[in-house]
C-alpha cells in the first residue's frame, strides 16, 4: 500500500540523507570549505531531530487520514522544515556541490509533498554523492546527541 510506504518514507529520510551524507565523505575538511565536519553534523543531526520529533507528533493524526494525498499534506510542513535546516547548513568543501544537489531534491519532495504527491519516496531523493571515507563524519557524530536521538549516521 502506498500511504503504508509515505509512512515509512517520512520516518528513514533522515537516516537516508546521513547516510548519503556518510558515503559523500571524501578528504579532509581543509581547503576552503565554508563549514567543518563538526558544524555540519551538528547541524544536520539537529534538523534530523527536529524532524523526528515533529513526525512522531504527527503519528496519532495520520493514522486517522484515509487518504494518501491527505496524509502526503501533512508530512510536508515537516520535510519543508527540514529542507530549510539542512540548506541552512554550511557544508565543508568537498560536501558544498552535493549539499547544494541534495537542498534541491528535498525542495522538489517538498512540493510533491505539498501537492499531495508521494512519489519522491520511489527512489532515492538525494544526488550520488562523492566517493570517499565515511568515517569522518560518522565519528564526530558519534559524540552527538541529535545524531543519536535522531538515529543518524548510525550503522
Amino acid at each position: 500500500m502506498r500511504f503504508q510506504r509515505l509512512k515509512f518514507g517520512a520516518a528513514l529520510l533522515p537516516a537516508v540523507l546521513a547516510a548519503s551524507l556518510l558515503v559523500a565523505c571524501g578528504g579532509s575538511s581543509e581547503g576552503g570549505g565554508t563549514g567543518s565536519d563538526e558544524k555540519f553534523v551538528a547541524d544536520v543531526c539537529k534538523a534530523g531531530a527536529k524532524f523526528q520529533d515533529d513526525l512522531t507528533g504527527l503519528i496519532a493524526k495520520l493514522a486517522t487520514i484515509q487518504s494518501e494525498t491527505d496524509a502526503a499534506k501533512e508530512v510536508a510542513r515537516p520535510f519543508e522544515e527540514f529542507a530549510v535546516s539542512f540548506k541552512k547548513a554550511k557544508p565543508p568543501a568537498d560536501l558544498k556541490e552535493w549539499h547544494t544537489e541534495a537542498g534541491k531534491s528535498l525542495d522538489r519532495a517538498v512540493a510533491a509533498l505539498k501537492k499531495g504527491d508521494t512519489s519522491a519516496f520511489d527512489g532515492d531523493p538525494f544526488p550520488e554523492p562523492p566517493s570517499g571515507a565515511a568515517d569522518r563524519l560518522n565519528k564526530v557524530a558519534e559524540k552527538n546527541a541529535d545524531c543519536q536521538k535522531a538515529q543518524l549516521f548510525s550503522e
